[in-house]
């Protein structure tokens, strides 16, 4: 009884058919999460929507204490009874929330208001650029609206200076619980009792549908043919990276967060002191500028306050804007509010970019001398490709320790594993591709235009071979595989969780699990290393990363090392667990799965949980050289071919 007598006392309403109007006294709640990208909004109930008879992102006027502006309406998936208003507009009306209030709904005519409809829907507009001037280089903003503005401002880029660009809409609608994202998946589960949000933030058939749609817009509209790639491409996003002052205060820090691609860090470097020597010439209070690819960028200062580099750019270095079969150099730009949200400033945030691009274009492009190919010949290839090593296994410590790393990678905790053998190497090209053609003879593989799949069943895509992935280094031409000539002894890449799997079982293996992984890259039996090479410090000369100065970088588009080039290896003799390629695990990937095992010792663990992704370990070739660490998990759909990831096997100790 008591609940339905505060039904009543909340939820009151009257219609004015003839005037359009819906008067309602509701209790002011805040809006959903994440809602700036609608612009001017309302939120309302499903049960209130349908009362009112409009559909979402139909401009509307409220009514408010006698004061009145136009906003959108919008479902807030909230109670009957109560309706969400943005912060920015509650002094506008004079309210606060958690207050009671009156609200008057009237219906209008789109001639009436300057707000246009903004339908829950997923789009891309494209806007032509120069070609002749600007050919191969373009901007994206992979979702132009959930950022605020980011798509007005790769607008401006093109239609006053030419540069080819694209915007994504309605992709990442993250109130909706829409994680979907046209640049890279997101990995963190949502906040429990989200109500409207998916399960899974995570990568999914739909998700990859709407990249697919947006890298090929941003290709299309660049005219750029079928295997080439970008001479420079930049992802323009927001951030809502927040600081603490010592008042108390929180407020968005005022700084950009950059990662680069493709470029060497003396080259980061000179793209930093150009935009330094010229920034007052856009902001009048202009945010300092970082890269995450730098080492004296990890870590910054604001007002004293030491902040840490947030932005990875991890997800896009994998499987997003960043891939380097895009683009040959590739920027990613998380910006604050300050850029993007004031009309007036956003003309010069896009002068601000074009200005880059023309810095980049004639002081650093035009001074890359053409280097010298790599000769296979010079390199010793190890006699024992294929061969396993012991790991003793035991209790040892797994995970990153405190106030390291992402969330994902902690807390540490012990586990306990069975004894286990483990591949010294990555499975090469050659390797793989002796497996394709055995498969093929066999019939247990299908290849259409080189996607290789499983022939029992057709949604497990086990490989792109080339021409399907025309930087794939096995071919498929005339009903058979063939590794490109020089590139046998390279660990093979586009490959699949479903194509490692297959090859594994057909040699008695599996996977290994992420335990075993990390016990095999980080344990010495008493002494955990945060990277594989047996050291808590990464070197140039012991690991293939992202400008670590080897000859490989010299490369057209896959910068892998060859198999032995470096003598480091793990504890237990394992090389290339540090960067070369990301590896398959064979677990689920869940973000917060450590937190399961504070407080235990498991055996063998191994997260089976649902999940649209597995664990993929080791960073790569084109990851910063922290990414490399022992502990640095993530997740990839299975069905993922990419240019930097790969794999090796393990099996059951014989001396089990």
């Amino acid at each position: 009884m008591q609940n339905r007598i505060i039904y009543f006392v909340v939820f009151l309403f009257s219609i004015n058919l003839q005037a359009q109007e819906f008067v309602v006294d509701e209790n002011l709640v805040y809006p959903p999460v994440a809602t700036m990208q609608l612009g001017p909004s309302i939120f309302f109930s499903k049960s209130d929507l349908n009362k009112i008879g409009v559909k979402e992102g139909t401009p509307v006027r409220v009514t408010i204490n006698n004061k009145t502006m136009d906003l959108r309406i919008y479902n807030n998936f909230g109670n009957d009874g109560t309706v969400g208003i943005h912060r920015k507009y509650l002094k506008i009306f004079g309210i606060k929330y958690k207050e009671k209030i009156t609200v008057k709904i009237t219906l209008i005519d789109s001639s009436e208001t300057k707000l246009t409809p903004k339908p829950i829907r997923f789009y891309v507009e494209n806007y032509k650029g120069d070609l002749t001037k600007w050919g191969g280089y373009a901007f994206g903003a992979p979702h132009g609206d959930c950022d605020n503005e980011t798509g007005e401002v790769v607008k401006l880029v093109s239609e006053n200076y030419g540069i080819p660009s694209t915007a994504a809409y309605g992709c990442r609608l993250s109130y909706r619980g829409i994680w979907y994202d046209c640049n890279r998946p997101l990995m963190k589960e949502p906040k429990s009792g989200n109500k409207g949000v998916i399960p899974e933030r995570q990568w999914n058939k739909k998700a990859e549908a709407k990249y697919k749609v947006f890298q090929d817009s941003v290709w299309a509209n660049s005219n750029i043919s079928y295997g080439k790639r970008f001479k420079l491409f930049t992802s323009f996003h927001g951030h809502d990276l927040t600081v603490k002052l010592p008042s108390g205060k929180r407020i968005q820090r005022p700084v950009i967060e950059g990662i680069g691609s493709g470029f060497t860090k003396d080259e980061l470097r000179k793209i930093k002191k150009f935009y330094y020597s010229n920034r007052d010439k856009y902001y009048d209070n202009p945010p300092d500028l970082y890269f995450g690819n730098l080492p004296e960028d990890l870590e910054y200062e604001y007002q004293g306050i030491k902040l840490d580099f947030f932005y990875s750019g991890l997800g896009s270095r994998t499987y997003g804007s960043l891939r380097s079969d895009i683009a040959e150099h590739i920027l990613h730009f998380e910006t604050p509010n300050s850029m993007r949200i004031d009309p007036e400033v956003q003309p010069k945030t896009a002068e601000l970019l074009y200005d880059i691009y023309v810095f980049v274009k004639d002081s650093i492009f035009a001074l890359e001398s053409a280097e010298s190919k790599i000769n296979i010949n010079d390199y010793t290839i190890p006699e024992n490709i294929g061969e396993m090593t012991d790991a003793k296994g035991g209790e040892f410590i797994m995970g990153a320790p405190d106030n390291f790393g992402w969330a994902a990678e902690r807390p540490q905790h012990k586990v306990k594993l069975s004894p286990f053998q483990i591949d010294i190497y990555e499975v090469t090209n050659k390797q793989y591709c002796e497996f394709l053609n055995t498969a093929l003879n066999e019939k247990k593989i299908e290849v259409r235009d080189g996607d290789v799949y499983d022939a029992r069943d057709d949604r497990h895509l086990l490989y792109k071979s080339a021409p399907s992935s025309p930087f794939s280094e096995i071919e498929f031409t005339n009903n058979k595989f063939k590794v490109k000539k020089g590139r046998e002894n390279f660990p093979v890449v586009f490959v699949t969780y479903y194509g490692a799997e297959k090859y594994a079982e057909t040699k008695g293996e599996r996977l290994p699990t992420e335990a075993e992984w990390e016990y095999a890259a980080s344990w010495d039996g008493s002494q955990k290393y945060l990277f594989s090479t047996s050291s808590n410090e990464i070197k140039e000369s012991e690991v293939n990363f992202e400008d670590s100065g080897d000859p490989f970088e010299n490369a057209d588009v896959i910068k892998t090392s060859i198999i032995g080039y470096y003598n480091s290896s793990s504890p237990i003799g394992c090389k290339d667990m540090s960067g070369n390629v990301w590896e398959w695990c064979s677990d689920n990937f869940k973000y917060n799965f450590y937190k399961e095992s504070k407080d235990t010792i498991i055996s063998d663990p191994k997260c089976t949980e649902k999940s649209t992704m597995k664990t993929i370990r080791g960073g790569a070739w084109n990851t910063e050289p922290i990414v490399t660490r022992n502990t640095i998990r993530l997740g990839v759909n299975p069905n993922a071919a990419l240019v930097n990831l790969g794999f090796r096997c393990v099996k059951a100790s014989s001396n089990e």
